[in-house]
């Protein structure tokens, strides 16, 4: 009963949609949308940040990578190694998951104020599940593309992998992991052609359902807010963030507030993490987490200054990424995109706030570096 390959084939016709529903502009895009959703006025001085931003990722995500990368040689990685890597990394987080689960006694998703029991030393391994899935899906996409399993049976072994990871993560009761695993796998499945373009346009639906369903049973469970549609709680959620973002631009100024304490503040042990920080900043009350959006981030560590350089690195890495994967093919450099991709378009609301997302970024970017380099 399940569409065959040509169902709704004339999607295909679109260049758009046949090769650039993930390409780095699609960022600005999505970014767009999250404003829409929120509805509320958008000040003077943010309006200003956010269009030198979009134009500096513009600029080096389009432009600057067809300058620097002219060659043909990259780097290669041995695909049985990756599989290795990734079931190292799975295991690793699994276990974590189930110390952290004994630890704080139950089970967060059917009882959330359990969330404010979980302990960050343990809940941050857990979350090496997420790049685990993305190394052992390259495996798999992999022997795809070179024959050696066929279609069906990689995408069979490719959604049971990932289904595995999101019921583990969907333990903890957050959403933010389970968007992470759904982007990454249907932005490697849509470039590697494991998937068709319509089930990757689905992906998105059933990952707002998720963030909806998620948000709405917080909701009830903390909050009482029975009342509420699933889809108003999550128009609040956006306007809320969304008026935050107003508040820090208001704040930043040219030059920010923070000069770098808001990214020491991701180190463990180092005191309040950084959306704790950002609480005390908007609200001047502690125990209070708020996220701010990338833009928030960057304004308010080195204002409009740091939106603009900011928004030039991360267009960079992008923009560089996407030319190296649609060069190469690779199932390693889709899944580095993927990663990459995938948590720049989560950042969209929540900032890159978080030790592992940020290793994540460094290490695609020293990979990246290091292509250039082949091809002086």
């Amino acid at each position: 009963m399940y569409p065959g390959h040509n169902f709704l084939s004339s999607l295909k016709r679109s260049r758009v949609l046949k090769n650039h529903i993930f390409s780095p502009p699609s960022f600005i895009v999505f970014f767009s949308m999250f404003m829409a959703l929120a509805a509320i006025p958008v000040q003077k001085t943010l309006q200003i940040n956010i269009l030198i931003g979009f134009s500096c990722f513009l600029l080096f995500s389009v432009i600057m990578p067809g300058v620097i990368l002219r060659g043909d040689r990259y780097l290669r990685f041995s695909i049985d190694d990756i599989r290795s890597m990734g079931f190292t990394l799975f295991i690793i987080g699994s276990a974590f998951l189930a110390i952290t689960l004994t630890d704080v006694g139950g089970i967060p998703l059917l009882k959330p104020s359990l969330r404010y029991l979980l302990n960050p030393k343990l809940t941050i391994p857990v979350y090496l599940m997420i790049p685990g899935t993305a190394f052992m899906l390259a495996y798999i996409t992999d022997k795809m593309q070179k024959s050696v399993i066929d279609r069906s049976t990689a995408r069979f072994r490719a959604i049971t992998v990932s289904l595995t990871c999101l019921v583990m993560l969907a333990l903890l009761g957050y959403r933010t992991p389970l968007v992470a695993v759904i982007l990454i796998t249907f932005i490697m499945g849509y470039y590697s052609g494991l998937f068709e373009i319509w089930e990757v346009l689905g992906s998105f639906a059933v990952a707002l359902m998720i963030i909806m369903g998620i948000g709405y049973f917080r909701s009830v469970e903390e909050y009482s807010l029975s009342n509420l549609g699933p889809l108003t709680v999550l128009k609040m959620r956006a306007s809320f963030t969304m008026s935050i973002l107003n508040r820090l631009s208001a704040l930043a100024g040219m030059t920010g507030v923070m000069h770098g304490d808001l990214t020491l503040s991701m180190i463990p042990g180092a005191g309040s993490g950084p959306r704790a920080l950002i609480g005390k900043l908007v609200l001047w009350r502690t125990g209070v987490t708020i996220t701010p959006t990338l833009f928030g981030q960057m304004l308010v560590e080195f204002g409009t200054i740091g939106v603009a350089f900011g928004m030039s690195i991360l267009g960079l890495i992008l923009g560089i990424g996407y030319r190296i994967m649609q060069k190469t093919r690779d199932s390693f450099y889709i899944m580095l995109y993927s990663i990459v991709m995938a948590y720049c378009l989560i950042s969209i609301e929540t900032g890159i706030l978080d030790q592992l997302v940020v290793i994540y970024i460094l290490c695609a970017f020293i990979i990246y570096i290091y292509n250039i380099y082949l091809n002086i």
